[in-house]
């Protein structure tokens, strides 16, 4: 059913014709491959046979990252959890003219990321993770599908990469806030809403694409849910995001 869902997606999109040939393209082969998709001027590449199709069906074909933003245009928009850039990506197209910083751990991942966004120079791609506080990550789970990787912080004689702050890129940019927020992080979201310092990125974010994950930790909507509570968010539900909405923010 699942598969049948995806086509109809694909026609639905992009035509009979042209839908069910990029169906075919991402479907079938294998390695690294250069998928051309009508009405973007660049091409995406893919690992096909991975989970890769998954996002690119997700964010691509079935535009789950494309609710309006809430007036004007988004100065800054941070991708954490960015896989292999396809909402980057997609944001670059809906706003051009925004800051786009796409935020990966893992080295593969990240290499596709470099390959998918260099006609995109708004976007600019961190080897890192998103956490609370400064320090060393690792991830978890390696072993995992390429977008469900999870972090923690690195044990005595680990080597791993560093964290970033929600807080610092806001306050390294210009406009001193995140206007879109995207946070697909695989649970570490819980650590980000838990943080009591968590009020100073939020109240400088303005809408957030939410996925949550208490079916690998526990807590993540509680966490969320005590977290916002002052904001007066909006939200919608869709696909698997929740999206928090607010009209405007004062600083």
């Amino acid at each position: 059913m699942t598969g049948s869902n995806n086509l109809m997606a694909y026609l639905s999109r992009f035509g009979v014709l042209r839908g069910y040939m990029l169906y075919l393209r991402t479907k079938l082969g294998g390695g690294v491959r250069s998928i051309a998709v009508p009405g973007m001027e660049n091409p995406i590449y893919m690992r096909t046979g991975t989970s890769d199709r998954s996002a690119f069906n997700e964010v691509i074909v079935k535009r789950w990252y494309d609710h309006p933003f809430p007036g004007g245009e988004p100065r800054l928009i941070v991708d954490a959890g960015a896989n292999v850039g396809y909402a980057s990506i997609r944001f670059a197209e809906l706003y051009p003219q925004a800051d786009i910083i796409a935020i990966e751990p893992d080295s593969d991942n990240f290499e596709l990321i470099q390959r998918n966004t260099a006609a995109y120079p708004k976007v600019k791609a961190l080897r890192c993770g998103v956490w609370p506080r400064s320090a060393t990550l690792v991830i978890e789970n390696p072993q995992a599908k390429s977008w469900a990787f999870r972090v923690r912080e690195a044990q005595s004689g680990e080597t791993g990469f560093a964290a970033v702050g929600l807080t610092e890129l806001a306050e390294q940019h210009p406009s001193g806030r995140i206007d879109l927020l995207k946070l697909d992080i695989e649970g570490s979201e819980k650590e980000l809403f838990e943080d009591p310092n968590c009020h100073r990125w939020l109240s400088r974010t303005r809408m957030i694409f939410v996925e949550l994950h208490d079916r690998m930790k526990p807590g993540c909507t509680a966490a969320m849910e005590r977290a916002i509570a002052p904001y007066g968010f909006d939200r919608v539900q869709y696909g698997s995001n929740l999206i928090l909405i607010r009209e405007r923010i004062e600083l």
